[in-house]
């Protein structure tokens, strides 16, 4: 796995959060008003859709989808478990 692999894995597990007007993408979105938070942008095809820009850059749509995927995964473990999970004792 190449660095430029991480970067678009990290850039697709931010990308679901575009919905969220509070994100770091959401501030960019002119259509966030229009939609809801965990909505579309958190489904597999949703993140599929949201891969489909970067199949112009090759090899790169993969990871952002993978990326995409983390972060369904993640949101899923914190809405099971809450927040707890993710405290680290002490901080």
């Amino acid at each position: 796995m190449q660095p430029m692999d991480i970067l678009f894995i990290v850039i697709g597990s931010i990308l679901p959060d575009i919905d969220h007007h509070r994100s770091m993408l959401g501030r960019l979105n002119i259509f966030v008003g229009f939609m809801s938070h965990r909505g579309f942008c958190h489904t597999l095809l949703g993140c599929a859709v949201l891969s489909i820009p970067f199949l112009c850059i090759k090899g790169a749509a993969p990871y952002v989808f993978l990326g995409g995927i983390s972060h369904l995964f993640g949101d899923a473990l914190q809405s099971i478990f809450g927040s707890k999970i993710f405290k680290i004792k002490g901080w």
